[in-house]
Protein backbone atom coordinates (compact mmCIF):
# COMPACT_ATOMS: atom_id res chain seq x y z
CA UNK A 1 0.00 0.00 0.00
CA UNK A 2 2.73 2.48 0.88
CA UNK A 3 4.33 1.88 -2.88
CA UNK A 4 1.11 2.46 -4.38
CA UNK A 5 0.37 5.55 -2.84
CA UNK A 6 4.49 6.45 -3.12
CA UNK A 7 3.62 6.05 -6.61
CA UNK A 8 0.33 8.39 -6.32
CA UNK A 9 2.03 11.11 -5.17
CA UNK A 10 5.14 11.00 -6.85
CA UNK A 11 2.88 11.13 -10.60
CA UNK A 12 0.40 13.75 -9.54
CA UNK A 13 2.62 15.66 -7.18
CA UNK A 14 5.71 15.32 -7.30
CA UNK A 15 6.87 18.88 -5.50
CA UNK A 16 4.90 17.82 -2.67
CA UNK A 17 6.47 13.97 -2.84
CA UNK A 18 10.13 16.11 -2.33
CA UNK A 19 8.70 18.27 0.38
CA UNK A 20 7.75 15.16 2.48
CA UNK A 21 11.36 13.90 1.37
CA UNK A 22 12.92 16.97 2.92
CA UNK A 23 11.14 16.37 5.55
CA UNK A 24 11.58 12.91 6.08
CA UNK A 25 15.81 13.06 5.33
CA UNK A 26 16.14 16.19 7.35
CA UNK A 27 15.63 14.10 10.35
CA UNK A 28 16.80 10.64 9.58
CA UNK A 29 20.31 11.51 8.30
CA UNK A 30 22.53 14.02 9.66
CA UNK A 31 24.24 17.50 8.50
CA UNK A 32 25.70 17.74 5.19
CA UNK A 33 24.42 14.30 3.76
CA UNK A 34 20.60 14.99 4.28
CA UNK A 35 21.22 18.33 2.71
CA UNK A 36 23.05 16.95 -0.56
CA UNK A 37 20.19 14.46 -0.56
CA UNK A 38 17.29 16.86 -0.76
CA UNK A 39 19.23 19.25 -3.22
CA UNK A 40 19.56 15.99 -5.48
CA UNK A 41 16.15 15.51 -5.10
CA UNK A 42 15.12 19.21 -6.15
CA UNK A 43 17.54 19.45 -9.06
CA UNK A 44 15.90 16.19 -10.20
CA UNK A 45 12.26 16.99 -10.03
CA UNK A 46 12.94 20.57 -11.23
CA UNK A 47 14.83 19.46 -14.50
CA UNK A 48 12.02 16.46 -14.86
CA UNK A 49 9.69 18.87 -15.09
CA UNK A 50 11.44 22.15 -16.86
CA UNK A 51 12.17 19.09 -19.65
CA UNK A 52 8.25 17.81 -20.05
CA UNK A 53 7.33 21.35 -20.12
CA UNK A 54 9.63 22.29 -22.93
CA UNK A 55 8.78 19.14 -24.20
CA UNK A 56 4.77 19.91 -23.92
CA UNK A 57 5.85 22.70 -26.03
CA UNK A 58 7.67 21.40 -28.60
CA UNK A 59 10.96 23.44 -28.09
CA UNK A 60 14.52 22.52 -26.58
CA UNK A 61 15.47 24.24 -23.72
CA UNK A 62 18.33 26.72 -24.04
CA UNK A 63 21.80 25.46 -23.15
CA UNK A 64 22.88 26.04 -19.35
CA UNK A 65 18.89 27.00 -18.38
CA UNK A 66 17.87 23.88 -16.74
CA UNK A 67 20.91 23.66 -14.68
CA UNK A 68 20.65 27.41 -13.98
CA UNK A 69 17.01 27.68 -13.00
CA UNK A 70 17.29 24.37 -10.58
CA UNK A 71 20.49 25.79 -9.03
CA UNK A 72 18.42 28.59 -8.31
CA UNK A 73 15.67 26.45 -6.84
CA UNK A 74 17.50 25.02 -4.68
CA UNK A 75 19.31 28.02 -3.54
CA UNK A 76 15.98 29.90 -2.68
CA UNK A 77 14.59 26.68 -1.02
CA UNK A 78 17.55 26.41 1.41
CA UNK A 79 16.98 29.83 1.77
CA UNK A 80 13.50 29.12 2.92
CA UNK A 81 11.51 29.90 0.38
CA UNK A 82 8.79 27.51 -0.31
CA UNK A 83 8.69 25.86 -3.99
CA UNK A 84 6.20 27.64 -4.68
CA UNK A 85 8.45 30.85 -4.14
CA UNK A 86 11.39 29.43 -5.41
CA UNK A 87 9.44 28.44 -8.69
CA UNK A 88 8.66 31.81 -9.34
CA UNK A 89 11.48 33.46 -8.74
CA UNK A 90 13.85 31.49 -10.62
CA UNK A 91 11.31 31.17 -14.06
CA UNK A 92 11.55 34.96 -13.72
CA UNK A 93 15.38 35.11 -13.56
CA UNK A 94 15.75 32.71 -15.80
CA UNK A 95 13.42 33.71 -18.78
CA UNK A 96 15.44 37.12 -18.31
CA UNK A 97 18.60 35.59 -18.80
CA UNK A 98 17.93 32.69 -21.59
CA UNK A 99 14.89 34.29 -23.53
CA UNK A 100 13.77 31.73 -25.76
CA UNK A 101 12.01 32.30 -29.33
Amino acid sequence: MVKNLFWVCSQRRPWALLAAASCILGGAIPGARAQNMVDNLINHYCAQAMNADFAKAGKTPPTGMVAYTCNCVIQQVNAQATIDQAKATCQAQATAKYPTP
